[in-house]
Order: structure tokens, then C-alpha cells, then sequence
């Protein structure tokens, strides 16, 4: 029942069994009232794990629900959802997480209202969570958020206000941080226009005298550097370019007729080194042969007489050949030195003449470099002008920026301070308002009453612990006792009895809060086998169980009777459970009894399918 409920609320993952339920109805409803008006829901059973599918329809006190040829699909569950929070007058109210999280915020709506509403078997017998499908952190993190809000202790204008909180707060931090950098700068102010005056008189664009006594002139002084025009010339000279050309193309003519000229020195220089060698060579061999005429003179012999030795003027057996060679060789080295000295003589002038062709070449190329130097002195001169007129142009940069900043003016950081006045007054106020609506002590007071109902009801159901003070944990979202030695969390109390009954504490003293402070909470309880502590876990029919703590099973429901009764129709605690008691209060009190072949599925039901 829980599950068919729950899902025709609008829960898009389907939990209902699989089995007799789930195989014999087609469509699933629940019939809702509010003060003047009903809406019918109903859900077709779902194919998949998961559907969005669904019908709705609003009408007066007398609507009913449809018959099966009615049933179409005509909304989707955010459709119905949207129905469901609008008719339960939830406020638009946005969760914001802490700073610094990686939550994300959230609308207020019916899937948190619907947490409160339910206690499945397995929950309500919990000493682990408090809540439904509390087990999903990303669920508790999201009840324990939305419950200040279902619970009053924070409202729409509170979170207006702490969001206006945060704002101007970060408002105001951005306001003194302009302030502390203007004031810095500010300071700096004095030192950065000096440099700039004294940039300025080192360019030639004010008087050596300018940063002497500036004072108030300061901002005129910066104003004429901004109007300075630089006069240099802004073109290079194309006439010297083009005879820079025509030098250099001139010393490279001239530098190759000097290395010819040079080569040709080098190879005739050698030539005379090496004739040098060779009549040396040819002026000892001369005067060795030269030695005949010391021994025979040449008159005095005969030109074919060679039968006599000059050495000893004795006739010889036969004629000496040897000494014609030799004379002839004197001869042939003789007439060789007198013409090797002419061929040295010519080459010699012809060194000499090509050293002289050589100078004037030399002093041209001279005159060509220096030429060339006063022309590269020209392009440096040019090239330092151009250098000046960028930095000329980079200080006025500079002094424009200078300017936009506000020299010796403080009427920036008059409008700063007083713009950081009149946000401190403003956050002051909102700060005042804040306090006196503090979220934290309201939800403290909210939770301080509903403690103070879980402790009556406790001690009324007679659960361990219940003589101290029971009291609800927002935070860790579970039920503790506040002992003299120490605070005891449900988690830590024994028995299914207690975990079970602080369960029913717990939610019926929420919702006793809920009603009687008007909060957007559907007003119903489903509670699934509230009394499962007390009978065995197959039983049939808990009436048959003579060993039950029926006392205990009856103060149960006599609690929920009680609670429903004090808020005259506000509560409606439906209750899927074995006990049957004989009370008169209790027999009026129970819709359906499915027992000896009655059941949520009628028999025909089945016997029709099959």
C-alpha cells in the first residue's frame, strides 16, 4: 500500500512487488482532499522500473473516482508534482548549500514534504535512519536542508535576507579593496611623475629646471608632455642610399684589382727568388770552369790541340776531349748569366711599375671606406632619431595613463569612502534584521517543542529512556536521549520495541508541529507494521498470538488515535498492520480487514485473469 501510494504521488522509480498486485491491476490512484476541492491521481501500471506517465483530475467535495473506460494519460509527474506543491501553498524557497560545496541548490517541493509522510517496514524498525529512504545520503542531505524550512525556522524573506546578507557584504569587500589599492597608488602617485617628469627632461621635452618645484604644475607639466611633437626627421635620405650602394659596389671593384695586382707581384716575386737561385747556382759552376784559365791560358793554347795535358805541358798518347767539353760549357754558362741578368732586370721593372699602379688603387679604397663610415654615421644619427621618437611616444603612453588615473586628485576615493558608509549601514540593517529573525534560533525553538512532544509521548509508551529528556537531532537526523552521563542516539538504544516506538515519537510530534503551525506537509502518516517488535515475523493473524505485549500494541495505537483526535482532522495516520483489536475505537477506525480470502486484490480478480 505504501509503495502504490507513494507512487502515485509521483515517484518515477516504481518500487510496488512484483507478483499478484503488480500482475492483476492495470492502473493505481489515490483520491487526495484539500480544504474545498479533491484531485485524483492515477498512475498506469508501469511496464519498466520507471515512468513518468500519469492521469489527473481536480474537482469539487464530490469527485469519485473514474470508471476504467475514463483512465488516459493526460500529465507526466512533474506536471503532477507541480499541481501537488502549488495546492499545498509550499512557498518558493531555495535551498542554498554552504560555501564551498559541490551541492547544488534545490526548490523546495512535494518530493521533500512526501519524506515526512512515510515509514516503511524497514524503516520503522530502524535504529539506523529516521526517515524515509533517509539510507540515500543524497536524500538526507536534502531533508535535513528542507526541514528548517517545513518546520518555520526559515522562511522566504529570511533566505532574501541572507542572500542580501551575502551581497552586499561581498559589496562592501570589493568597495574596501578599491580603496586600499587607490590609497596605494595614491602613495605611489609622487614617485611614478617624477620619473616621468625627469624621463621627459632627459628626451628634451622640458627644461632641465622642469621637475624643480612641479608642485601644482604638475598636471600642466604632464599635459605638455602629451603635446610634445617630436620634429626629427622621419624618412631615410634615398640619395645616400643610393651612393651607399655605388661605394660599396666601387670597393669591391677596387679590393679584386687589388688582389690581382697582388697576385701577379707574388707570382713574379717568386720568379725572381727562384733566377736568383739558379745564377747563383750558375755563377759558382761558372767559376769552378774558370779554374782552366789559371792553369792554361787561353792564348797560349791552341783551339784543337788536345794532345797536350795543361797541367804538365807533356804530350799525351791520345788527344784529351774532355777539356773542349768543359770550355764549351764555360761558354754555354756564360752567355746563360749574361741574358738570365736582363730577364732579372725587365722583371724587376715590372715589379716596380705594377707597386706603382697599386697605390692609387690602395688610396682609393681608402677613401671608400671613409666614404662608407660617413655614411653609416648618417644612417646612425637617422636610426637614433627614430629610437627617440619611440620613446617619446612610449612616455606619453605613460603620462596618458597617468592622467586617466586622476594625478593629485582624492575625489575617487572621496566616492569610495563614501559608497563603503553607506553599505556598512545598509549591512548593519540587514545584519539587525537578520538577528531578529535568526534562522538558527528559530529552528532551535522549533525543535526544543517537538522534543518537548516526543518526551510526553515516549514516557506515554514507556520506551527506554524515556525518563530523561528525548529530543529530535536536525543534523544527524535521528531521535537521542539526553542522560546525565552523556547524550544516547537512538543507534545505540536496544530492542526493536524502542527503535520502533521512537520511530512513531519522532513523526507524530512532527507532524503535531506541522498542523498546528500551518506547514506545507501533506497531513497523513503512513505507517507499514508498527507493531512487527511485538509478533512473530510470519504471522498470519496477530489475534491468534497469545503471547504478544498487547498493552504495549495498544498503547501504540491509543498514541496515534490521540494525536489524530487533539488536531480535529488535520492528521490522517494510515496503519498496515497484523494487530486487530477489539476496541470499539479501533474496530471504527479500520477501512479494510484482509483476512480469510479478502484481500487488496479481489479473488474474482484472479480467477477472471485466469
Amino acid at each position: 500500500m505504501l509503495d502504490i501510494v507513494e507512487y502515485c504521488l509521483g515517484r518515477n522509480t516504481v518500487t510496488i512487488p512484483t507478483g499478484v498486485i503488480s500482475d492483476h491491476a492495470s492502473w493505481y490512484y489515490v483520491l487526495l482532499q484539500f480544504s474545498n476541492e479533491r484531485l485524483l491521481i492515477c498512475r498506469p501500471n508501469p511496464e519498466t522500473a520507471s515512468t513518468n506517465r500519469a492521469m489527473v483530475r481536480t474537482g469539487g467535495l464530490g469527485l469519485t473516482p473514474p470508471n476504467f473506460r475514463e483512465l488516459e494519460v493526460n500529465a507526466d509527474t512533474e506536471v503532477l508534482k507541480d499541481a501537488l506543491t502549488e495546492r499545498l501553498e509550499i512557498q518558493s524557497f531555495t535551498v542554498d548549500p554552504e560555501n564551498g560545496s559541490l551541492r547544488h541548490p534545490f526548490d523546495v517541493s512535494i518530493r521533500q514534504a512526501l519524506f515526512y509522510c512515510f515509514q516503511s517496514q524497514g524503516e520503522i524498525a530502524s535504529r539506523d535512519v529516521l526517515f524515509h529512504r533517509q539510507v540515500d545520503n543524497s536524500i538526507k542531505t536534502m531533508i535535513r536542508d528542507s526541514l528548517p524550512y517545513f518546520l518555520g525556522a526559515a522562511t522566504p524573506e529570511q533566505s532574501a535576507i541572507r542572500r542580501q546578507l551575502i551581497a552586499a557584504r561581498r559589496t562592501l569587500q570589493r568597495t574596501q579593496n578599491r580603496i586600499q589599492a587607490g590609497e596605494t597608488d595614491l602613495e605611489q602617485q609622487d614617485s611614478r611623475v617624477t620619473h616621468l617628469l625627469e624621463s621627459a627632461v632627459g628626451l628634451d621635452m622640458l627644461p632641465s629646471d622642469a621637475v624643480i618645484g612641479a608642485g601644482e604644475r604638475v598636471r600642466t607639466l604632464l599635459e605638455s608632455i602629451l603635446k610634445y611633437q617630436f620634429d626629427g626627421s622621419s624618412t631615410e635620405n634615398t640619395v645616400g642610399s643610393k651612393r651607399r650602394r655605388e661605394l660599396t659596389e666601387e670597393g669591391r671593384t677596387l679590393r679584386s684589382r687589388i688582389r690581382e695586382v697582388d697576385d701577379r707581384l707574388d707570382l713574379l716575386s717568386s720568379l725572381q727568388v727562384e733566377q736568383s737561385d739558379s745564377q747563383s747556382e750558375g755563377q759558382y759552376q761558372t767559376e769552378r770552369l774558370r779554374a782552366l784559365d789559371l792553369l792554361v791560358p787561353k792564348s797560349e793554347i791552341s783551339n784543337d790541340d788536345s794532345s797536350v795535358c795543361p797541367l804538365c805541358d807533356q804530350g799525351l798518347d791520345h788527344p784529351d776531349e774532355t777539356l773542349d767539353d768543359l770550355r764549351q760549357l764555360l761558354n754555354a754558362l756564360e752567355d746563360r748569366l749574361k741574358a738570365s741578368k736582363g730577364i732579372a732586370s725587365r722583371r724587376q721593372a715590372t715589379i716596380e711599375r705594377l707597386k706603382r699602379s697599386r697605390e692609387p688603387l690602395v688610396e682609393a679604397l681608402r677613401d671608400n671606406v671613409v666614404e662608407l663610415d660617413a655614411l653609416a654615421q648618417q644612417d646612425s644619427a637617422i636610426a637614433a632619431g627614430r629610437e627617440q621618437r619611440e620613446r617619446i611616444a612610449y612616455l606619453q603612453g605613460r603620462v596618458s595613463q597617468e592622467l586617466e588615473r586622476g594625478v593629485g586628485a582624492v575625489s575617487g576615493l572621496t566616492e569610495l569612502r563614501s559608497a563603503e558608509h553607506r553599505y556598512r549601514g545598509q549591512l548593519s540593517r540587514l545584519e539587525e534584521i537578520s538577528e531578529q529573525n535568526d534562522p538558527a534560533a528559530a529552528l532551535r525553538a522549533a525543535i526544543d517543542s517537538v522534543s518537548d512532544l516526543m518526551t510526553d509521548y515516549a514516557r506515554y509508551l514507556q520506551l527506554e529512556g524515556s525518563d530523561h529528556y528525548v529530543c529530535l537531532d536536525p543534523v544527524e537526523l535521528t531521535v537521542a536521549v539526553q542522560r546525565p552521563g552523556g547524550r544516547v542516539p537512538l543507534g545505540r538504544m536496544g530492542s526493536a520495541e524502542n527503535w520502533v516506538g521512537y520511530h512513531l515519537v519522532a513523526h507524530l510530534a512532527l507532524h503535531h508541529w506541522f498542523a498546528t503551525n500551518d506547514r506545507p506537509v501533506p497531513g497523513f502518516l503512513m505507517f507499514d507494521q508498527p507493531t512487527q517488535a511485538f509478533f512473530p515475523e510470519e504471522v498470519v493473524d496477530a489475534a491468534d498470538d497469545e503471547d504478544a505485549d498487547w498493552e504495549a500494541v495498544r498503547r501504540q495505537f491509543t498514541l496515534m488515535r490521540d494525536v489524530v483526535g487533539a488536531l480535529d482532522g488535520d492528521l490522517q495516520v494510515i496503519v498496515c498492520d497484523h494487530a486487530n483489536l477489539s476496541d470499539n475505537w479501533f474496530q471504527d477506525a479500520v477501512v479494510e480487514n484482509w483476512r480469510n480470502g479478502v484481500a487488496f486484490i479481489p479473488a474474482d480478480w484472479i480467477g477472471d485473469a485466469e
